[in-house]
């Protein structure tokens, strides 16, 4: 019998996109009965959008996060990590080596939220109609084409130093819950999926069965049950995160995702 879930390291706070104090996610960790907690708020980036972390709030943050891995210290281990984006070009890559590395990370989320060729990049991942535009504008509305390019960005997200888990590895379904773009099924997804999990297998790194897959309406998480499967068979190591975006989803979905994990012999594990 699998033991229940006790870490969660994809959060995000008010210095992203997220809602509440640091302190109130981790309490809410504490609470949820978990012996782990990451904080992961999406890394800044070399230029504005609406949901990472603004750059002149980078320092205060890691402040804060070393405050309160020590004023916890005796009741949960808090982990000082970032959700940070493989984009090629528009200089990221050094922005990242001179901004981000330097600060003593425990670990980064590592995600694909940028699609197309724009410079700065759009994310697919903020509403439809986004999606939409990049799929139109970027890929000339050929969806095989913008997923293929989705599943070669996430094979390159091992590259970037410190990253120890691959975030909602299939997250180019964000908006195809009705099956409006792609069924999943294509030869074209599935050999490219294939490609990347392999990629994965030879890197090392954990990939997160992340819960918001169902909180978002997608009747799944990320990444979907025949990739789970697929992890498996392969011995990628996999760990269970929320991406809360407020305290109280701190450990959501955690039964559930443990149920499928039971049924498919996947024991989840948690960061050295």
């Amino acid at each position: 019998m699998h033991e229940p879930i006790r870490s969660s390291y994809h959060t995000h706070s008010h210095y992203c996109d997220g809602q509440g104090q640091i302190s109130e996610m981790i309490e809410a960790a504490i609470a949820a009965g978990l012996t782990e907690v990451g904080i992961s708020s999406h890394a800044p980036l070399p230029f504005e959008t609406e949901w990472t972390m603004p750059p002149e709030r980078l320092a205060d943050y890691v402040k804060e996060v070393h405050q309160l891995q020590e004023r916890y210290h005796d009741r949960i281990r808090v982990l000082f990590g970032a959700e940070i984006d493989f984009i090629p070009g528009s200089g990221v890559a050094a922005y990242q080596e001179q901004v981000i590395f330097p600060l003593g990370f425990d670990y980064f989320v590592g995600s694909v939220h940028f699609l197309g060729r724009q410079d700065p990049p759009r994310s697919f991942d903020g509403t439809e109609q986004e999606f939409r535009e990049i799929l139109r504008d970027d890929y000339d509305g050929d969806i095989e084409a913008m997923a293929v390019d989705y599943y070669h960005r996430i094979r390159q997200v091992p590259s970037i130093p410190g990253v120890k888990i691959i975030g909602h590895l299939d997250l180019i379904k964000r908006w195809n819950a009705e099956r409006t773009y792609f069924t999943g099924n294509e030869p074209w997804d599935l050999a490219a999926i294939e490609e990347t999990l392999q990629s994965i297998a030879a890197s090392g790194l954990l990939v997160e069965l992340n819960t918001a897959g169902w909180r978002k309406g997608l009747g799944e998480p990320y990444p979907s049950l025949p990739i789970l499967t697929r992890c498996h068979d392969l011995g990628i190591p996999v760990t269970v995160n929320s991406d809360a975006h407020t305290p109280g989803d701190v450990a959501a979905g955690f039964e559930q995702a443990r149920s499928l994990l039971v049924d498919i012999g996947i024991v989840p594990v948690s960061l050295a």
